[in-house]
Order: C-alpha cells, then sequence, then structure tokens
C-alpha cells in the first residue's frame, strides 16, 4: 500500500488550523480570544486552552505583554515546569517577530526618558536573546554623509598630528639642560637598570598590533565606523598630549639621553625637523629621537587605542587575539619604562587617559537614549561626538564580511549555493551569527 495514500487525522487537523491562522493575515495586536485558540491548536498546545482563553480571555495584545513570571502566578498559576517552559517557549518566539509592536513603544517612550518596551526588556532578558532592535532598526538611520564624516575625521587626526609633531620641536628646543635639571626621582626608574634595546621592541610591538588592526578593519564589514572613531579618539588625545607637554616641560627621565636645548633654531631647521617627526610618527626605529615630550606618553597612547581597537571589534571568539593584545599593551609599557625613554607617571597618565577616553566614548555612542532627536543636550556638550555618531541607532555588530577583490572571486560560488539552497535564514543575535532553519 502507499504511504502517501494513508490519512493522518492529526495532520489533517494541524494543517486545518494552520491555515484557519494564516488566513487572518492581522498582526498578534489585533488577533481576538479565537486567534489565540487557533494559534495554540496550530502548536499542539490545546490543552493550554482553557486556562488562557476560556477562563482569562487572552488575547493578542495580553500575549504581546506577557512575561515568564505570569504563566506561574496566578490566575494562570501553571505548576508543571515542562510546561511553563513549552508555552513560554512559543510566546517569546511570538513576540520576537512582532517588531512593530515594540519599536512604536519604544520611541515613543525613550522622548520622555522611560524604559523600553521591547522583550528584551518587558521580558527580563538581556538584549541578545531576542534583537528586536538589531531586526527593526538598521544600524544606520540614513546612508547620507557617512563616507563624508570618515573623511572629516582623517583631516581632523591629520591636522592633529601636525600639530603635535610642530609642538614636539618647539619642546625639543626647550628642554631643561640635564646638567642644570638632572632626572626627577622616580620608583621605577631608580630601581631598574637601563636596556637599551627595550624601547626599540615597544616600537615593534606597536607596528603588530597596528597590522593586526588593519587586517581587522579590511575584514570588517563596518570598517568605516570602526576607522572613524580610530581617528576621533586618536586625534583628541594627541591634541591633549600636545598641550600637557608644551605647559610643562620636565627634565629629561635619564643621563643616557642626548638632549640638546634650542637645537633647531632656523626655519629651515624646524621645518624639516618637523617634517622627519610627522613622517616617521616619531618612531625610533626610523632614527627620530625627540626630547621634552614627556608627558604624556605617546607611544602608551599608540599601544592602548590599539589594544581596545582590537578588543572591541573583534567577537569572544578570538580570545587568543585579545589575550596576546592585552599581553603587547602590558609589555610594551614595561619596556618603555625599561628604556628609561620616559616617567612612570607619563605612562601610567597616558594608559588612563586613552582607556577612559575610549570606554566613555563607546559608552556614550552605545546609548540609544541619547541618540534621541529632541534630545539636544550631546550636541551641545559634544558636538564633535553628536556629528560623527548620531547616525548611528546601537552598538556596531561585530561582522565579517569578504573584502573587494576577494568578493569578486566567492560572489559566483555565493550566488550558485543561493540557488540550489533553497532553507530559509535567520538573523540573530544583531547580526552577529546566522544559522540555517531547521525543516
Amino acid at each position: 500500500m502507499n504511504r502517501s495514500s494513508i490519512s493522518n487525522p492529526s495532520v489533517d487537523h494541524n494543517n486545518e488550523t494552520k491555515s484557519n491562522l494564516e488566513q487572518t493575515h492581522s498582526p498578534v495586536i489585533s488577533w481576538t480570544t479565537t486567534d489565540v485558540t487557533n494559534w495554540l491548536e496550530s502548536l499542539n498546545l490545546s490543552n493550554f486552552i482553557h486556562r488562557l482563553c476560556t477562563e482569562n480571555g487572552v488575547d493578542g495584545l495580553t500575549l504581546l505583554m506577557m512575561k515568564e513570571d505570569d504563566l506561574k502566578q496566578p490566575p494562570l498559576s501553571i505548576e508543571r515546569l515542562r510546561d511553563i517552559k513549552k508555552l513560554w517557549y512559543h510566546i517569546r518566539l511570538l513576540q520576537c517577530q512582532q517588531n512593530d509592536f515594540y519599536s512604536s513603544l519604544d520611541d515613543r517612550l525613550t522622548k520622555h526618558n522611560h524604559s523600553s518596551l521591547s522583550p528584551s526588556h518587558l521580558l527580563g532578558t538581556n538584549e541578545d536573546s531576542c534583537s528586536i532592535h538589531a531586526k527593526t532598526k538598521p544600524i544606520f538611520k540614513t546612508l547620507n554623509g557617512e563616507k563624508r564624516k570618515t573623511l572629516v575625521s582623517f583631516i581632523y587626526a591629520l591636522i592633529s598630528g601636525i600639530w603635535t609633531s610642530f609642538i614636539m620641536v618647539v619642546v625639543h628646543n626647550r628642554v631643561p639642560n640635564v646638567q642644570k635639571y638632572p632626572p626627577l626621582p622616580d620608583l621605577f626608574l631608580d630601581n631598574i637598570p637601563l636596556i637599551h634595546w627595550a624601547f626599540t621592541v615597544s616600537e615593534f610591538l606597536i607596528v603588530v598590533m597596528g597590522i593586526t588592526f588593519l587586517l581587522i578593519l579590511i575584514f570588517h564589514k563596518y570598517w568605516s565606523i570602526i576607522l572613524r572613531r580610530f581617528f576621533a579618539l586618536g586625534g583628541t588625545i594627541f591634541f591633549l598630549r600636545s598641550i600637557t607637554m608644551l605647559v610643562t616641560s620636565l627634565s629629561v627621565p635619564g643621563q643616557h639621553l642626548e638632549c640638546t636645548p634650542l637645537q633647531y633654531g632656523t626655519t629651515r631647521e624646524i621645518f624639516t625637523r618637523w617634517l622627519q617627526i610627522f613622517l616617521f610618527q616619531g618612531l625610533s626605529i626610523h632614527g627620530i629621537r625627540s626630547c621634552g615630550d614627556y608627558m604624556f606618553s605617546g607611544h602608551t597612547v599608540m599601544l592602548t587605542l590599539l589594544n581596545h581597537c582590537i578588543t572591541e571589534y573583534t567577537t569572544s571568539d578570538f580570545y587568543v587575539v585579545h589575550l596576546l593584545s592585552w599581553l603587547c599593551n602590558i609589555l610594551g609599557m614595561i619596556l618603555i619604562l625599561a628604556a628609561h625613554e620616559h616617567y612612570t607617571i607619563d605612562v601610567l597618565i597616558a594608559f588612563f587617559l586613552t582607556s577612559r577616553l575610549f570606554l566613555y566614548y563607546h559608552s556614550l555612542a552605545n546609548n540609544a537614549v541619547l541618540h534621541s532627536i529632541s534630545d539636544n543636550r550631546l550636541s551641545i556638550w559634544f558636538p564633535m561626538f553628536s556629528y560623527f555618531e548620531r547616525n548611528i541607532q546601537c552598538m556596531v555588530p561585530n561582522v565579517l564580511r569578504v573584502p573587494w577583490p576577494l568578493a569578486l572571486i566567492y560572489s559566483h560560488e555565493d550566488d550558485e549555493e543561493n540557488k540550489n539552497d533553497k532553507t530559509p535564514l535567520i538573523n540573530c543575535d544583531n547580526e552577529r551569527c546566522m544559522h540555517r532553519k531547521k525543516q
């Protein structure tokens, strides 16, 4: 006998209830008690119909506003853990599909600084379990002007680099005479012997971390946002550094440093020295030796900024990279001190300022309330930050991409695979992962 000719009453009943449910074509918020009954029957949850629909008249709006505790507490008072979890699983999935309902409520409440009513807040769970905002709102409000912002941030960092390079020439001419002003007492430098090669190794660590960060930019989907933030933070920190080392001239931290005041007197000498520092970024591996730029350490700034960018914009799967990045950051700071190129306070302040500024910037950028159109405080207190981040609506997801010439190679293969594979895709966790829906 042919199996296909055998009819299964239970299957026919399920297909009938599912078809009845699909025929409504109405959003969940407009469901009646009858629609909820059909929904429960389509999921083989008929044993809950009496308690939910008959006794308590649960409709679509009630389902959208429910929490797991509502199933455990009166008047429902479901006792079996299996029943609670099974029913809650399907209610949860239903809620996560209703983006428009929660987004409209969130937009109204945000203007008045109220808490969000999206499932991630309403249900008392963390945001990643149901990325309502990621599905409802794209990461950009509009793509207009995004490339221009990256260009502006680059120009800002470029101006800051030009200015800082010039100030380094000025402070070199103002460095105190080591014979008259000996090195200041320093607990670390006074007890650690000088290691001549340590400073060179620290600069090689900067180069390695810089290459790692460049690879992240190449393969990251939102590389323009990351690069824009890197330029904005780097330009701001180095501009602050130029001010601190200009207003206060510290004596050289070691007798081994050959620093002569007023070494660059003519305009030509000053311009040539400025150009060398700017082009080679003040690295001693390129033969650049500067004096007087001690408060605070620019090498530590770069180590810390690169470390935070690497760990922030890669997923937890790259935990080995995160660990090595932190080791390079800490080891580089120790090597700078071992070379007696900076005072301990220079390195500590550089690490603290860079890390705090990075964390504060990203905390503000990830705060959705500050991006409300009706809230103008951000543009008043932080105008540059507001210009760069106003268009970003959520935390930047760490999504990798195939960069442009490799994309041309794989595009044809992907098209063929998509034609042969009819399985739908489901986005999850703010686009950080993708999985195939099981048939």
